[in-house]
């Protein structure tokens, strides 16, 4: 059998979530079925599945979200004559009419459609893209023959959007990456981290407002903020300024070994996010035995469990900051709570229990034609 894998957004350095699932799924995947043939549709030719036998690679020079993806890219899988194709993100051309399955991290589509690069621009651009979005969306899950999701919550919103697709979806979970065993410190500082983007449902907003706060309680500590130095973060480095903090440094995106670095060095990681399909960030922070401070939304309370974590109200800034305190004036505890957490959650999460997954959904989409 022949997969197709659209891997043009793989690797972490593009698209930090789904391009890491894309890479560490398949380099899992493919060394667990040697016998099967992959076909990956990538904008270069040298990408992290090249040294395997048992993978092809064509080159599909195509941004995602634009016209070409909906025009261009069809007839490029089509050329390869796959058996299957496997879309990784909700972003499939409305003319793909061959046997697909397609994983759904979230469907903050239709919750929080503000929350998107499309909302940079002007509201009619906005509009018409939030649309042209939906229905792409739409139209991925009704063909789609199997649907990956990543937790109970994610499946449980499907469901809810699309009844009747219930019976297509298949709960894979996620992996955590072996970001290293670090004992060096990046900074000569103490400080809380955040690592991921600035979309405004991430809710940055609310732990720079807190962070002005929490400067005072504690003098000698920093905040350091990891993400992509996009319109949205510019847009809270802006807030940071106005506001007049001090001690608060934005990084922009790091290299997972700066990353593994700096999660282990921080006294605690901070997740204000107010939606979320899965929420890798703390649960690599977790995993690297750091307490963590974590809204209560869901899938957040599922997916971290009570070892090493303090949960607050999603937008609460005096939650937040409470929360806070209770891991400070309780750190040793907190941390050893986070490493014993951090063994069952590797446990749990794991890349090849994903890959099972998932090839049980290639079952499943062959079967049901």
């Amino acid at each position: 059998m022949k997969i197709g894998i659209d891997a043009r957004m793989m690797g972490a350095e593009n698209t930090r979530g789904i391009g890491r699932y894309i890479q560490e799924l398949y380099t899992t995947i493919v060394q667990m079925r040697p016998d099967l043939e992959f076909v990956v549709f990538s904008k270069i030719r040298n990408h992290a599945l090249v040294k395997f036998d048992n993978v092809k690679t064509v080159i599909a020079n195509v941004n995602w979200y634009g016209w070409q993806e909906q025009i261009r890219l069809p007839k490029i899988i089509q050329q390869a004559k796959v058996d299957l194709m496997h879309f990784p993100h909700w972003n499939v051309s409305i003319f793909y009419n061959d046997p697909f399955i397609l994983t759904i991290h979230d469907l903050l589509l239709k919750h929080k459609h503000y929350s998107a690069k499309a909302s940079t621009r002007c509201f009619l651009s906005r509009s018409l893209k939030r649309i042209g979005y939906e229905l792409v969306l739409n139209q991925a899950i009704k063909k789609a023959r199997a649907i990956c999701v990543p937790s109970d919550f994610v499946a449980e919103d499907v469901k809810y959007f699309f009844p009747k697709q219930r019976n297509k979806i298949i709960i894979t979970s996620e992996g955590i990456v072996d970001l290293g065993d670090y004992s060096e410190r990046k900074f000569d500082f103490k400080y809380f981290l955040y690592a991921g983007s600035a979309y405004p449902h991430k809710r940055l907003d609310v732990l720079v407002h807190a962070w002005k706060d929490l400067a005072k309680i504690y003098p000698e500590k920093h905040l350091v903020i990891v993400g992509e130095i996009d319109l949205f973060m510019e847009k809270i480095k802006e807030l940071a300024n106005t506001l007049k903090l001090e001690r608060i440094h934005f990084l922009g995106s790091v290299s997972d070994k700066d990353l593994g670095i700096l999660y282990v060095s921080a006294d605690l990681f901070i997740f204000p996010s107010e939606f979320e399909g899965f929420g890798l960030p703390p649960l690599e922070a977790l995993s690297m035995g750091t307490p963590v401070v974590s809204t209560n939304e869901r899938p957040m309370s599922d997916l971290l469990g009570d070892l090493g974590v303090v949960y607050f109200k999603s937008g609460d800034k005096n939650g937040m900051i409470e929360a806070v305190k209770a891991v400070v004036d309780n750190l040793e505890s907190m941390r050893n709570q986070a490493k014993k957490a951090s063994v069952l959650l590797r446990d749990k999460n794991n890349w090849k229990n994903t890959a099972t997954l998932t090839l049980k959904a290639y079952d499943y989409a062959i079967k049901n034609k």
